[in-house]
């Protein structure tokens, strides 16, 4: 099914007005993680499905198990925090500003036996003190999103390291509403995780 649907995303956005596209895929991974963490088997196949983005990730931002970590939009699934903790004994703050999600994700949690690796939190990501992080990794569709985009850029220390989640045009590349990080955050690398439909992991680092 979610291979299904990268498929299905890809194709289409060739005849989709891109920002429209942006906003239904972004929109479109919210609705499949509410349906699929409430049943175990799906749970277990998106958690398959997005080890590869993860292990990406981990090479992207050269993340280690000394990584202070926050994950920004951690959905009912919290599969980034899951993955990490799995993975490279990660500690990881996560948070989300939905309510409802965030009971969800407490519970899926408490699946995986790694909540001593992971906390999750109720929380507005434009305002979320952010300076203690050595790694920030912001989900796809994350609302506020200028505002987090900006508040991150002004706020993180000077070593740290932003992974930024963003859905691409049908070329690999970013759409124009999303080019306004240039402005604020040094771009460094961008991987498109052509595996994940139209998703690209992008690398920031602050501006001097």
């Amino acid at each position: 099914m979610l291979k299904l649907s990268s498929f299905v995303l890809e194709k289409i956005s060739i005849k989709f007005n891109v920002q429209k596209l942006k906003k239904l895929v972004d929109f479109g991974f919210i609705i499949i993680e509410k349906i699929v963490v409430k049943l175990n088997k799906l749970l277990l196949i998106y958690l398959d499905f997005n080890e590869k983005m993860i292990e990406n990730e981990i090479k992207l931002a050269k993340i280690s198990k000394d990584d202070k970590i926050l994950h920004i939009g951690c959905g009912p699934i919290p599969v980034t925090s899951i993955l990490l903790a799995k993975k490279i004994g990660a500690n990881i703050t996560a948070i989300d500003n939905d309510f409802f999600s965030v009971k969800q994700a407490l519970v899926c949690l408490s699946k995986f036996n790694i909540s001593n690796n992971v906390q999750i939190k109720h929380a507005e990501a434009d305002t979320f003190p952010v300076q203690m992080f050595d790694l920030i990794i912001i989900s796809q569709g994350v609302t506020p999103y200028y505002e987090t985009l900006n508040h991150i850029a002004k706020s993180i220390k000077p070593n740290a390291r932003v992974i930024f989640r963003t859905s691409s045009t049908s070329n690999g590349e970013l759409f124009e509403s999303d080019m306004f990080i240039k402005d604020i955050f040094l771009v460094d690398k961008i991987i498109y995780q052509k595996q994940n439909g139209l998703l690209l992991s992008i690398l920031l680092l602050k501006k001097s």
